[in-house]
């Protein structure tokens, strides 16, 4: 770790610390066991989108579709649930529904070089205007409870939720194939520069593919979780993921300099912790969405100053 990731990170922890500290000394329910938990179980929700979107931004790109995926793949399953199929189709079927809108996006993107923005915004909104035509703006709740599809975000293992274990999980395989494969090291590679990968021989529509693929699998699956705990489908539920993934994508990317997993955990920690925390303390929703979109202004101009620094140090 250069001198310059070492300090950004002591500076990241001191703050991370204070937000600590502050959060504790304004409520004393903060730092109970039974908060922390309940923390940590919100934060999968938005760690799983904002994994996913990692591989999105490793390959150099912008995926601003993602939360409306989710909400059709979650509405998907929701809408097998109400038909009667078992829990296992009915998520199967609405991830792989999540993931195939990804596999356009990656398509359109990688193969046919086509603006992401502007593609991943004009096919986020039609699929989020499909959604509706399993609810038609209504709550899809028929068979949720005989289904056990709410033991999913409610079961415990060894006194800690499920979606805990989930994002445990997830992270780890994550972590082992962009930081530890040669996927990962082409994905890094095709984001520092495409021309020079496809120069290399490698085949980088397939990569960019593959990253798309994974943040609407991953958003997907985060909507699930978020619907197993709402206990009704909701065309809306997705919607709040969009904001936290790219704030705690790009907290990571200021800490260490470059997009990470681990990065990308931390990130997701902090914005967990302040939602957590103005909760608690009964703050309006509208000045949790102002922190949070400061907290990514801020990542942002940080991030964006070393990478300038980084390139202006290799003229």
């Amino acid at each position: 770790m250069s001198g310059q990731n070492r300090s950004t990170t002591w500076v990241f922890l001191a703050f991370l610390a204070a937000v600590l500290v502050t959060f504790s000394l304004l409520s004393e329910h903060f730092m109970t066991s039974a908060n922390m938990i309940k923390a940590f179980q919100h934060l999968s929700l938005s760690a799983l989108a904002a994994l996913g979107l990692t591989f999105v931004i490793a390959v150099g790109h912008s995926d601003m579709s993602f939360h409306y995926i989710s909400s059709f793949g979650a509405l998907t399953m929701s809408y097998m649930i109400t038909l009667g199929y078992h829990i296992s189709i009915s998520i199967a079927v609405g991830l792989v529904g999540g993931a195939f809108f990804g596999l356009v996006n990656g398509v359109l993107i990688g193969r046919f070089r086509l603006p992401d923005m502007v593609v991943t915004i004009g096919l986020g909104t039609a699929v989020y205007g499909l959604s509706y035509i399993y609810s038609d703006g209504r709550y899809l709740y028929k068979n949720f409870l005989p289904s056990g599809i709410m033991q999913l975000n409610q079961g415990r293992v060894m006194g800690l939720p499920l979606p805990i274990y989930i994002l445990a999980g997830c992270s780890v395989l994550c972590w082992l194939l962009l930081h530890h494969t040669v996927v990962g090291r082409r994905m890094y590679a095709i984001g520092s520069n495409r021309t020079a990968a496809e120069f290399s021989g490698t085949r980088v529509y397939r990569y960019i593919i593959l990253a798309f693929v994974i943040s609407a699998l991953f958003a997907s699956l985060a909507n699930t979780i978020l619907t197993s705990s709402l206990g009704k489908g909701d065309v809306r539920s997705g919607l709040n993921f969009l904001m936290p993934a790219w704030a705690a994508t790009y907290v990571g990317i200021s800490v260490f300099g470059r997009v990470t997993i681990y990065g990308t955990l931390l990130g997701a920690f902090l914005i967990s912790i302040m939602q957590n925390g103005f909760t608690l303390m009964s703050v309006s929703f509208f000045y949790m969405d102002f922190f949070i979109g400061a907290t990514l202004i801020v990542s942002l101009v940080i991030a964006n100053r070393r990478y300038f620094s980084l390139a202006m140090s290799r003229n």
